[in-house]
């Protein structure tokens, strides 16, 4: 076979689709800086910052689920465009919002934003990507969240000595207006433009996309699996041995939350204070912390996927999250007067180990186990599911920590971590390196 290459378009096509993925994480991370100003300015309850966090998972319900039929209908770039959209004016009525009603419906409208572009953005990734390069294509849209959280994390910061939250959201408009604009000049995903019967269309995205000859193979490939008299309904879903894959990738999914990854990072700054830091700038800079270490460790996670596999990853990072919360359980229940240190090394182990596992492993899998012709239905159901728990999480940590303490909160988190571990080695396969019809060819 010949080398495939990634060319300048195929860099250029990646990075704006990617763009999704920093919007996503800029609206996820820069809640949890704005809440301690918005809980001051609007004088929130425990139940009404709960909201304000939660109603972006609401709308995200939302969006999850209408994503995979809207990118199925009108196809994936102009979906990636309608979120794009979205994200400009959720911004701006969150940076204009005066009461408590307008943030929840400026946090629900993003949010249906973040839900959409959590399925649309990994699923538009996965097919313009040549088979040796899909890991780490996909996955750079895990690691434009993470650089999305951690822009929030900066800005939170910036803006924390003034407590002007206003800022905070408006600065998310100029992205999402970037993203907006750029994406007129994106092509529609060969596979896609298959299952519409635009052949020759397809030809010549796909010709742009790969680097060497193997493109009429990848052609010819795509047009067994985009064959529309095998375009599945609903109820395909169910059936074996899809069912079973589909039920492979809900659980995957799950785990990706209900290991409370978005605790940390809707929760972060209060966690630090729990855990003895006086001041919010100092709570905020040691969240900072979390979001550099984010970054690099995703970094590390693109560069391997495609050469360690996705097993493996996933197998590691379980195990190092388990272990992380395990030492951080037991720094709050001893009461240690090295908490503080004892804190900031778990939590940055805890998301060093996510970063490099079910961070990007889960979004690159999703878009790879299931066949074209109901792909975008069984991502909808995955997506779904992953904002479910989400949103239960997120909208039950508060209460956790009240009911449970921050000891047995994170104990309980590890110990899902250690079972998402056993879920993992039984039922995940490993796709390196295979092409999506290879992929559906010996799942299916």
């Amino acid at each position: 076979m010949a080398k495939e290459k990634c060319t300048g378009f195929l860099i250029f096509v990646v990075v704006i689709g990617a763009f999704g993925g920093f919007l996503f994480g800029y609206h996820a991370g820069i809640i949890s800086g704005a809440l301690i100003f918005l809980t001051k300015s609007f004088d929130l309850q425990i139940a009404e910052q709960s909201m304000v966090v939660s109603f972006l998972l609401l709308g995200a319900l939302l969006g999850a689920l209408i994503a995979g039929p809207l990118a199925d209908r009108i196809g994936r770039r102009r979906s990636m465009a309608l979120t794009a959209a979205l994200f400009v004016v959720g911004g701006i009525l969150l940076s204009v919002a005066t009461t408590y009603s307008a943030l929840l419906v400026g946090r629900f409208i993003a949010g249906i934003a973040v839900g959409s572009i959590s399925l649309i953005a990994p699923l538009y990734l996965a097919e313009i990507a040549p088979p040796h390069f899909r890991g780490a294509i996909v996955s750079c849209y895990q690691l434009a969240v993470t650089i999305g959280i951690l822009s929030s994390f900066i800005v939170n910061y910036a803006f924390s000595a003034e407590g002007n939250w206003h800022w905070m959201f408006g600065m998310g408009v100029i992205p999402a207006l970037i993203q907006l604009l750029s994406i007129l000049i994106l092509p529609e995903t060969p596979a896609w433009l298959l299952k519409q019967g635009k052949r020759e269309i397809a030809l010549s995205v796909l010709k742009k996309m790969r680097g060497d000859k193997e493109w009429k193979k990848h052609l010819s490939e795509m047009e067994r699996s985009s064959n529309p008299h095998r375009l599945g309904r609903w109820k395909t879903l169910f059936k074996k041995p899809i069912g079973f894959v589909l039920l492979i990738g809900l659980g995957l999914s799950i785990a990706q939350q209900i290991t409370g990854i978005n605790t940390v990072i809707y929760y972060a700054p209060k966690i630090f204070e729990s855990a003895g830091f006086t001041s919010a700038a100092g709570a905020l800079f040691a969240t900072l912390g979390l979001g550099i270490v984010n970054v690099l460790a995703t970094i590390v996670s693109v560069k391997l996927l495609d050469k360690a596999g996705r097993r493996i990853l996933l197998l590691v990072g379980t195990a190092g999250m388990a272990i992380s919360l395990g030492f951080l359980s037991i720094a709050f229940f001893t009461s240690s007067a090295l908490i503080d240190t004892i804190a900031i090394i778990s939590l940055m182990s805890y998301l060093i180990f996510f970063a490099i596992g079910l961070g990007p492993v889960t979004w690159v899998l999703l878009s790879e186990i299931y066949p074209l012709k109901v792909r975008g239905k069984a991502m909808t159901l995955a997506t779904f599911a992953n904002w479910v728990f989400n949103y239960l999480v997120s909208l039950t940590f508060l209460d956790l920590i009240t009911s449970l303490g921050a000891a047995g909160t994170f104990a309980l988190f590890g110990a899902i971590c250690a079972l998402s571990f056993i879920f993992v080695f039984r039922y995940i396969p490993e796709t390196k390196g295979k092409s999506l019809e290879e992929i559906e060819q010996e799942l299916y």
